[in-house]
This record gives structure tokens, sequence and C-alpha cells, in this order.
């Protein structure tokens, strides 16, 4: 099977087995960007107007660089790996430090070939991954990227920087619509999406991404639908997405990301304001349903109370006058054997 990257990006149709590759965007070849293969002019022409699109994502992109607001900062990066190769004089970092000039140059297509080179050579590395999973984002291709993000996630020790950038960056990706048909790894739930993302910001508390991934877990779908099944959240959790998309913001890459992230911030903010009204208003009437219920049931107990009070009473009255019954029907008897008494005597005397 054809490596996915060297279908007709069009029909996703395999070049044939007589050649390795369809032509090449020839915009692509000029800009030394990442190879966009067509199988014909047909495809081209059909495709081109989300290509063109794609063009201009790139050409800002490199403006970014040239004026130095570019999110990768990749020139700096390059001369620091080159400097750490100089010093380690080791195989592996030379050719990372080589790779990464090419990023620095734009010409993303050769640092992707170069990247692809080193993971042949070191697979379990995964640095290659990373890096090229940075070309392949700036190169617009997401569902790459994000493969790419997932492996260095895998090979990079778990609990550490580069795992929580990389998973961050993975999050970012797959929630996009462009990711809907990437199978999603095991941590693609709410539960395991809540737990993952306040470990990645714990470990890397400064970087944009992780601060954007738990920021966005935590707001669940409180102002937009997410791609996981999500949970309810309380307006505590939102108040804290606000918090970290406030954070975000002061460490993100430019003016658009953090407009972005502040409007994000704004929105949340309010949303959590009006759910904590909500739930105070809730709170209230619970309270109150609580204490009407606690009225009621000892009003209950009350007149349960007084009535079984007064049947008590009542039962006390009979026996009472069941005992005086008695007592007036003893003394009546008594009264009447002892005239009857006194009448036997009388005739004796005569």
């Amino acid at each position: 099977m054809a490596e996915p990257s060297l279908l007709c990006v069009n029909c996703a149709r395999p070049p044939p087995p007589h050649r390795r590759t369809w032509g090449r965007c020839t915009v692509c070849i000029e800009r030394d960007l990442p190879s966009t293969y067509y199988c014909g002019e047909e495809c081209m022409n059909a495709h081109w107007p989300k290509h063109q699109q794609y063009h201009k994502v790139q050409k800002q992109w490199a403006k970014q660089d040239r004026e130095g607001t570019g999110p990768g900062r990749s020139r700096l990066l390059a001369e620091a790996a080159a400097q750490y190769a100089v010093r380690t004089g080791d195989e592996f970092d030379k050719r990372g430090a080589a790779a990464m000039a090419l990023n620095a140059e734009d010409d993303l297509h050769a640092a992707v070939k170069a990247w692809r080179k080193m993971i042949n050579e070191w697979p379990h590395r995964p640095q290659p991954y990373d890096n090229l999973a940075l070309v392949m984002f700036r190169s617009s291709r997401f569902v790459e990227s994000a493969a790419m993000y997932l492996k260095a996630m895998e090979l990079y020790e778990d609990g550490t920087e580069h795992w929580a950038v990389s998973a961050a960056e993975a999050f970012d990706l797959l929630k996009h619509p462009v990711c809907d048909e990437v199978p999603k790894p095991d941590w693609w739930n709410d539960k395991a999406l809540m737990a993952l993302s306040a470990r990645v910001v714990a470990v890397a508390p400064d970087g944009h991404q992780p601060r954007s991934m738990r920021a966005r877990v935590l707001c669940g779908d409180a102002l937009s639908e997410v791609p996981w099944n999500v949970g309810p959240r309380t307006a505590a959790e939102i108040k804290e997405a606000a918090m970290w998309y406030w954070r975000a913001a002061r460490v993100s890459h430019g003016p658009v990301d953090t407009q972005r992230d502040e409007q994000l911030a704004s929105a949340c903010d309010e949303y959590a304001d009006l759910l904590l009204a909500k739930e105070e208003v809730e709170a209230a009437e619970a309270l109150i349903a609580a204490e009407e219920k606690a009225l009621a049931k000892d009003a209950k107990e009350m007149f349960a109370r007084a009535a079984a009070e007064a049947r008590a009473l009542a039962a006390a009255e009979e026996l009472l006058a069941e005992e005086a019954k008695e007592k007036k029907q003893a003394v009546t008897s008594t009264i009447a054997s002892k005239a009857k008494g006194k009448g036997k005597k009388g005739k004796g005397k005569r």
C-alpha cells in the first residue's frame, strides 16, 4: 500500500507500479514545500481552490518567520541545535541540527525528507517524529502531523516536559474536524482527558499548548461542541478554564492567537458567571424546598402527635367514665342492699 502522502491529494489514487510518485504541484516545488501530488491536470484543477488557500497560509508563515514573529523561532532553534551538535559531536545531533537548519530556511520539502531519513535510521528516538510533526503542521498536513505527535508522545518518557507538549500538540490537532476520521488514542474520552490535561499542564505549566489544552478540556461543550463524549461542567471548572485561557494568552505565538485566547477567556468568564448565578438560584431553591419539606414533616409529625395525644386523652376519658360508671353502679348497689336489709329488720320486731 502506498504511503498516504504519496497519493493524489484530490482522488487518493496511488501512483502506478512503474513510478514512485505522481507529479508535484509546481508552486510547492518553487517554494520548497512538502510535496503535494496530483495524478493529472484534471485533479489538480479540481483541487486548486483548496490548495491555493494552503499556499496563502504558507506565504503568511514565511512572512512571520522573516519578520521574527513566527511561532517557531526556527532560526534561533536551529542555531542552538547546531551549537549543541558541535559540543556533543554525536551523529544524531548533527543530522538533527542540519534538518532544523532546513526548517529555518523554509525548505520544508527537504526538511520532511531529512526527518523521515532520521526516523528510518533511529526509529525509537522521539525527536525526529516531534520535528516532523511540526513541519507537517507548518505544511497544513494536520492528519500526518497528529500521527507524528502521538508517536513522539509514545516514545518520550511519560511525565517529561517533551511528553506533555507532544500530548498537547496531538490533542490540539485531533479535536479539529479534519482529523475526525483519524483513529483516536485510548485517552480520547472525557474522564481520561480531564486527568491527562491536568498532568500535562502540571508538567509543562509555561507552554502555550498545555495551557490551551487544559482550558479546552475544562471548558467542555460550554462554548461549542467537542469531538468527544463530554460530561457536565460546573461553574468552577469553566472559571478555571478561563484562567488557563488568560495564561495561554500571555505566552501565545502572535497577536492573532493572543486575541483568540483572550476572547475565549472572556467568554468562559461570562458563561461561568451565568452558570454560577444559576447554581446559586438552584441552591437557594433547593434550600427553600428542603426547608419547606422539613416544615411539612414537622407539621405532619406535630399533627400526628396531637392526634395521638387526642386519642390517648379520649381513651383516658373513656376509661375514667367507665370507672365512674362502675363506681356509681357499685354505690347504687350498696345503697340498695342496705335499704333492703333495714326493711327485713323492721318486720322482725313486730
